[in-house]
C-alpha cells in the first residue's frame, strides 16, 4: 500500500513485519516492461500441472483416420485396395507378393503423431487393461474400427465376446467384418463356443495342408483366393468371464498357442488381469495396453510399469502401450462415439486467474444454466456413420459374406416346410446345431436303422409337438414311399388334429379300449403277414422289399403319447395283457418289417428296461429333474428352465424340433395342417382307413341271415363285421336294469328265425313278461303251473332225437323258475337242452344271476351268452372268462361281451322292433306242433 513513493507501507510475508512511512525508489515505465519480460519465463514450482506432455486430452476418431471413412464408400474401397486386402477372384494370374500384409490400425494420438497398433507384428495377441471409467470399451471400438477401415473383410474378421450383454461393441457388431457376437455365456454356450473355435482351427489346418502352406502369411503372399481372413477374437470383461466359466480360459489358452500361424488373434480386455491371465497365455500376449488402472500393482501386471495408475480420472482414454521389452508409448485413445461436423469452429480457451504465489485461483464467469435438451437432432454419431460407410463399401466392392466360424444359436421356432423332407425313410425331426462341423443341419429319424423312437420331456416341453412333426413329415413326400400313421393319445388330446391328414388313419383316445384293441390286433396281423412276405422275398427291411417286390407297401408308424399311462392300464390285467404283448412285438420285430413305434414319457424311470433295450434312438426334451439328463446319456447343461419348447438333445447334439407352420400358436399350426392335407389330397394321396368303432345302433335288417353257416347275432368289435353264434345249448343274457336284455331276447329270436324259418318257438315268463305277444309262439306259459306243464313236455321232446326240426325256448327272468313248481322240471330241461342240438335263451338281472346251483347253475353251465353293460368281475362270475378292466359306463345300451367256446368278444346287438303278431295260434300240445 502506498500514498506515494515517499510515504509507503511495506509488509514482509516471511516474518509478518510491517513498516510504515517508508520511502520507495521508483523506476521508469520502460524499465518496468523490461523487468516483466525477464520475469515471464519463471515457473511456480508449487503449481499443479495436469499434463506435461503434448498429448491432447481428447481426440476424435475421424480427425485421425480421415472424414472420408464416414462419408465415401469408394474412398474406403480405395484404401482396402491400396493395402492389398481385397482378394482378386478373377482368373487372371496373380504375382507372388514380397511380403504379406499387416493388421496395422490407427487407435489414437501419440505425443508427436497418430498412434498405431499392429496385431500381426506386435502381437499375435493383445491384453488390454483398464478400470471402470477408463474408456476401455471406447478404446476397443476405436481399435476395431481402425482395423476395419484399413482392411477389408477378405483379410480380417471379428468375433465379439461380451460378457456384459453386448453393449461394449455398440455398432461394431454390424460391420461387414463381423462374424458373430456372443453374450451371457452359460456352460453349454462356452462348450459350444470352444468347439466352434477348435473346428475353425481344424478347418484352417486342413486347408493349409491341402495348399502345402506353412501359415496364413504364405497364402497371402501367393494371393490365393481361398486364403481365409485373419480372425480377431475380441473379448471384453475377460476376468468376469473367467470367474464364471473357467473352462473358457483353458480353451482360449489352447487357441492362443495354436492361433498365430493360423491367423487367429485374441484381444482380451479386463479390469484386473491378476490371477486371470495365466503364464502360458501371458507369454503369447506380447502387445499390452493399459488405460487408467486401479493401482500400481495392476499397472505393473499389464505393462510392467506403475505409470497407468497415475493417469487422472478426468482424462478417459489416456493409455500407454507396451509394444516390446521396455518400449512404452503413451497415447490418447480415439473417440468414435461423438459427432464430428464439417464446419468445425476452433476457438481459443480463455481462462482468467489471480496472479499470486502458490496455487492458482481461476475465476469462474457466470454462465446461463445448461439445458438437458438439444436444440437439434445431431443424427448418427461418428461410429454409426463409419459402420454404415464400411457396409456400403463392402457392397460396392462386391465382397462375399465372410465365412462364419461361429454360428448363431438355434432359432426358437423352425418350420417343417423350411427343411428338406426326405420321405418315410428319413423322417424329419428338426434342426441340429453341429459346432464341431460349423454347421446347422436337419436331423432325421431313420426307421429302417433306428426301429423305434423314445421321446422324454416334462410337461410343456414339446413332446406332443415331436409326435405331430414326425406324423406330418413322414407323409410329406408320398412320391418317396407311402406311410400309415396311427396314434394312441393317453395325454392331453393334442394329437387329434393329425386326423386331418390323409395318411393318418386314426388317433385313438386312451379311454377307447375297444378301438385300441382293434388297432393292436390289426398291427399284429400285419406283422405276421409281412414276416412271411419278407422271408419269401429275402428282404432285410421295408426299403429292400419295396425295391424287390412291392413299391406300394406302406410304412406304419404307431404314436403313443404318454406311454407310462398306456403301460399302467394295459400291461398287467389278464384280459388286456395280450394287447400289450402285441405292442412289445412291434418294438421287437417291427423294425425290419416297416412297423415302428414312437413313444413319449416324462422321465427315464417311467420306461422299463424291456422297452429301452429295444429302442436305440432318443429325443430328450427339457426334464423336471436335472439328474435325469445324466441317466439318459445327455449333457446336463444344454437344457434348462429357460429353454424354448421343442429344444431337445438328439445324439448329444442340441436340436430345435421343427413345427408345421413355424409357430407355437396351435391355431396357426392347425391352419398349416389343413393346407398341407388339402395339398396332399390334390396330389392323389389315398386316405388311410380309420380304425372304426362299433356303431351305437344297428337295425336287424342290416344283418345277413347267416355268417359262416351260423345265425348272425350282431357286430363284433374285433372285425367290425357281423358275427354268428352256434345255436346249440343254453345261452345266458344278463345285465343291469335298462341294459337292453329284453331287446337281446328279441334279437336272438329274430336271428334264429332268419337263419332257420322252420324253427319252433316256445316262451316262458312271469306275469310281467314283455314278449308274450312278440311272436306267434307254439306255446307261451306265464303262470307257474302252466310253466311246469310246458317245461315237462319240452323236456321229453328235446330228449327225443327223432323229433325233426330245431326248437328254440325263450325264457324271461330265468331266476323266477328257481324254487318254484317248475324248478326240478326246468333243471331237467336244461340238462336235455345242453345235450341236444336245440337252443334255450334266457335272461336275468345281473344281481340275480350269480347263483351256482339249481336252475341257474344248469343254465350257466355251457358258459356261453352275453353280458350287457358288464363290470370287471361279471366274466368270472358268469362264464369263468375274465373280462379285464371294464366299466359299465363304457358300454352303451345293447352292447356287451359275448362269450362262446371260451372266447370273449365285445359285440353290439341289433335293435328289434317290438311289433306284435296279429295272428294267435290255437292251443296245441308241444309234441303235436313239433311233429308237424
Amino acid at each position: 500500500m502506498t500514498a506515494g513513493l515517499d510515504d509507503a507501507t511495506v509488509g514482509l510475508v516471511r516474518n509478518g513485519d510491517r513498516y510504515e512511512h517508508v520511502g520507495v525508489e521508483g523506476v521508469s515505465n520502460a524499465y518496468m516492461h523490461t523487468f516483466a519480460k525477464r520475469l515471464a519465463p519463471v515457473v511456480d514450482a508449487s503449481t499443479v500441472v495436469h499434463d506435461a506432455s503434448d498429448i491432447p486430452n481428447s481426440v476424435m476418431f475421424l480427425s485421425l483416420v480421415g472424414k472420408e471413412v464416414a462419408e465415401e464408400p469408394q474412398g474406403v474401397v480405395d484404401r482396402w485396395r491400396q493395402n492389398n486386402t481385397i482378394i482378386d477372384r478373377s482368373d487372371a494370374p496373380r504375382p507372388r507378393l514380397k511380403k504379406a500384409g499387416n493388421l496395422r490400425a490407427i487407435i489414437g494420438q501419440g505425443a508427436s503423431d497418430a498412434m498405431t497398433l499392429d496385431l500381426r507384428t506386435q502381437g499375435p495377441h493383445a491384453l488390454v487393461g483398464g478400470t471402470t471409467g477408463a474408456g476401455k470399451s471406447e478404446f476397443l471400438q476405436a481399435w476395431v474400427l481402425g482395423i476395419a477401415s484399413a482392411h477389408s473383410p477378405d483379410r480380417v474378421t471379428f468375433l465379439f465376446v461380451d460378457y456384459k450383454g453386448g453393449s461394449a461393441f455398440a455398432d461394431c457388431v454390424e460391420l461387414p467384418h463381423c462374424v458373430g457376437l456372443v453374450t451371457d455365456l452359460s456352460q453349454h454356450l462356452v462348450r459350444r463356443a470352444l468347439t466352434s473355435l477348435r473346428a475353425e482351427l481344424h478347418f484352417r489346418e486342413h486347408l493349409f495342408n491341402r495348399k502345402k502352406a506353412k501359415d496364413l502369411l504364405e497364402l497371402e503372399k501367393r494371393q490365393d483366393p481361398e486364403c481365409p481372413p485373419a480372425l480377431v477374437l475380441v473379448i471384453d470383461e475377460f476376468a468376469a468371464l473367467a470367474g464364471e466359466v473357467p473352462e473358457f480360459v483353458d480353451g482360449v489358452v489352447d487357441i492362443a498357442q495354436r492361433g498365430r500361424s493360423l491367423g487367429i488373434h485374441l484381444i482380451m480386455a479386463t479390469q484386473r488381469p491378476a490371477g486371470v491371465i495365466k503364464d502360458n497365455l501371458r507369454a503369447n500376449t506380447n502387445l499390452r495396453v493399459a488405460l487408467r488402472m486401479a493401482d500400481e500393482a495392476d499397472s505393473k501386471d499389464v505393462v510392467d510399469d506403475p505409470i497407468a495408475a497415475t493417469f487422472p480420472p478426468s482424462i478417459p482414454g489416456r493409455g500407454i502401450a507396451k509394444t516390446g521389452p521396455g518400449r512404452l508409448v503413451p497415447f490418447q485413445s480415439a473417440y468414435a462415439g461423438g459427432w464430428t461436423t464439417e464446419d468445425e469452429v476452433i476457438t481459443a480457451e480463455v481462462k482468467v486467474a489471480e496472479l499470486r504465489f502458490g496455487s492458482t485461483a481461476e475465476w469462474e464467469p457466470e454462465r446461463p444454466p445448461e439445458s438437458d435438451s438439444h436444440d437439434e437432432d445431431l443424427g448418427p454419431n461418428d461410429q454409426r456413420r463409419v459402420v454404415n460407410t464400411l457396409i456400403r463399401a463392402a457392397d460396392a466392392a462386391n465382397l462375399p459374406v465372410p465365412r462364419r466360424p461361429w454360428l448363431d444359436d438355434l432359432p426358437a421356432v423352425v418350420d417343417v416346410r423350411d427343411l428338406p423332407a426326405e420321405g418315410d425313410g428319413r423322417v424329419l425331426l428338426g434342426l441340429a446345431d453341429l459346432p464341431a462341423h460349423q454347421r446347422q443341419d436337419p436331423v432325421y429319424f431313420a426307421p429302417d436303422r433306428d426301429g423305434s423312437l423314445l421321446i422324454f420331456g416334462t410337461s410343456g416341453s414339446g413332446k406332443s409337438t415331436v409326435l405331430k412333426t414326425l406324423a406330418t413329415a413322414a407323409g410329406m413326400r408320398p412320391d418317396l414311399g407311402s406311410t400309415e400313421v396311427y396314434g394312441l393319445d393317453f395325454a392331453s388330446g393334442a394329437l387329434g388334429a393329425l386326423e386331418k391328414l390323409p395318411h393318418v388313419g386314426s388317433i385313438i383316445d386312451g379311454d377307447d379300449a375297444e378301438r385300441l384293441q382293434r388297432l393292436m390286433r390289426t398291427l399284429d396281423a400285419e406283422l405276421s403277414r409281412r414276416s412271411d412276405a419278407f422271408s419269401a422275398a429275402n428282404a432285410a427291411n421295408l426299403s429292400e422289399y419295396r425295391d424287390l417286390v412291392d413299391p406300394s407297401m406302406s410304412r406304419i408308424i404307431l404314436l403313443i403319447d404318454n406311454y407310462p399311462d398306456f403301460k399302467k392300464e394295459w400291461e398287467i390285467t389278464s384280459a388286456r395283457a395280450p394287447f400289450y404283448r402285441m405292442f412289445m412285438r412291434i418294438l421287437g420285430e417291427g423294425r425290419p418289417l416297416g412297423v415302428h413305434a414312437v413313444l413319449t414319457a416324462d422321465r427315464g424311470g417311467a420306461v422299463p428296461t424291456a422297452v429301452v433295450s429295444n429302442v436305440s434312438r432318443r429325443v430328450i426334451l427339457r426334464l423336471a429333474d436335472p439328474n435325469q439328463y445324466f441317466m439318459l446319456g445327455a449333457p446336463k447343461d444344454v437344457l434348462d428352465d429357460q429353454s424354448a419348447p421343442g429344444r431337445a438333445v438328439v445324439d448329444k447334439n442340441e436340436v430345435q424340433i421343427a413345427a408345421l407352420g413355424g409357430s407355437t400358436n396351435v391355431a396357426e399350426q392347425t391352419k398349416a395342417l389343413e393346407e398341407l392335407a388339402a395339398g396332399l389330397r390334390e396330389r392323389g394321396v389315398p386316405e388311410v382307413p380309420e380304425i372304426g368303432a362299433l356303431p351305437t345302433r344297428i337295425d336287424a335288417a342290416q344283418l345277413p341271415d347267416s355268417v359262416d353257416g351260423m345265425p348272425a347275432i350282431g357286430i363284433a368289435d374285433d372285425t367290425l363285421a357281423p358275427r354268428g353264434f352256434d345255436p346249440i345249448g343254453s345261452f345266458v343274457i344278463t345285465g343291469p336294469p335298462q341294459s337292453g336284455k329284453t331287446n337281446a331276447l328279441r334279437a336272438f329270436v329274430t336271428a334264429v328265425e332268419r337263419f332257420d324259418p322252420e324253427v319252433k318257438l316256445f316262451h316262458l315268463g312271469n306275469r310281467r313278461a314283455q314278449l308274450t305277444e312278440f311272436r306267434d309262439w307254439v306255446r307261451s306259459a306265464v303262470r307257474p303251473d302252466d310253466e311246469k306243464e310246458l317245461v315237462t313236455e319240452l323236456t321229453d321232446i328235446v330228449a327225443d332225437e327223432s323229433v325233426p326240426g330245431r326248437i328254440m325256448i325263450v325264457v324271461e327272468d330265468m331266476p323266477h323258475l328257481a324254487d318254484g313248481p317248475a324248478d326240478r322240471p326246468m333243471r331237467a330241461l336244461l340238462q336235455a337242452i345242453n345235450n341236444s342240438d336245440h337252443l334255450l335263451v334266457g335272461e336275468a338281472d345281473i344281481t340275480r344271476a350269480g347263483g351256482g346251483s339249481g336252475v341257474l347253475g344248469e343254465w350257466k353251465s355251457p358258459r356261453q351268452g352275453i353280458a350287457l353293460k358288464p363290470d370287471a368281475y361279471d366274466g368270472d362270475t358268469l362264464f369263468k372268462v375274465p373280462f379285464g378292466r371294464v366299466k359299465r359306463t363304457d358300454f352303451p345300451d345293447g352292447r356287451g361281451i359275448f362269450v362262446q367256446a371260451g372266447r370273449a368278444v365285445t359285440m353290439h346287438l341289433p335293435w328289434v322292433d317290438e311289433g306284435r303278431s296279429d295272428r294267435r295260434r290255437t292251443r296245441r300240445s308241444p309234441r303235436a306242433e313239433a311233429a308237424q
